[in-house]
């Protein structure tokens, strides 16, 4: 039967014979192609099964939840001070392996950002899993650092029980020596750096705008992504 040939006939008869024809050609089609594809592909439906792995990390300081981005601040900060330490625990949760990233992505003094200024003046310094912030003691007294125990995370920590690998440690660590072991030219010369901070931070606190709490704010945003076997 010549389809075509008979849809261009169809064209002259009723509405209701057209449809008719063009319900059968569309059938003829479809069957047409079926035959086509399956002869020439080994075609087989199976069942699919997927397990979804868990997957999830926790972050804690001081046994209270964070999100992904950790906060340092320091309202006192002073020549002399004692080292200070803060130390956020990272749990893996899920089931899966899990690769940690740190990023930092903040860093204020006295409520000025100059993260891009510290790049620019290669300030920001990283050795293995430990990064100097403020590392060349020139334009800065003091010197604040962050530091992570590891980059991935295996096994789970679940109901406060710990499988070896699933936990983690990530720390901020600030001191500001009142006096270096160095020359008595360098020693000067942080005087006089000291003495500039000195009268930044007081500035700074007289004014009421400003946040007492935060003379230094940094922050690190810790971000996970399952490990792919």
């Amino acid at each position: 039967m010549n389809i075509l040939r008979e849809v261009r006939r169809a064209s002259e008869r009723s509405v209701s014979t057209r449809i008719i024809l063009m319900s059968l050609f569309f059938v003829i089609f479809v069957v047409n192609t079926y035959a086509w594809f399956t002869a020439g592909t080994n075609f087989k439906l199976k069942g699919l099964e997927a397990n979804v792995t868990s997957w999830d990390v926790a972050y804690h300081i001081n046994d209270e939840p964070l999100d992904e981005t950790v906060t340092l601040t320091i309202e006192e900060l002073y020549p002399g001070m004692p080292k200070r330490e803060d130390v956020v625990n990272i749990y893996n949760m899920g089931q899966a392996s899990t690769k940690i990233k740190y990023e930092l992505i903040s860093v204020k003094v006295f409520g000025q950002e100059v993260l891009e200024q510290l790049k620019a003046n290669g300030e920001i310094q990283t050795s293995g899993n430990t990064t100097n912030i403020f590392s060349k003691e020139t334009q800065y007294p003091f010197n604040i650092s962050y530091t992570y125990s590891r980059d991935e995370l295996r096994g789970e920590y679940k109901d406060s029980v710990s499988t070896p690998g699933a936990t983690g440690t990530f720390k901020f660590n600030a001191n500001w020596d009142y006096e270096k072991n160095s020359t008595e030219t360098e020693n000067y010369a942080k005087d006089l750096l000291d003495t500039k901070f000195g009268k930044d931070a007081y500035a700074y606190y007289q004014d009421e705008a400003n946040d007492p709490s935060k003379a230094i704010e940094i922050k690190v945003r810790i971000t996970s992504e399952i490990v792919r076997q």
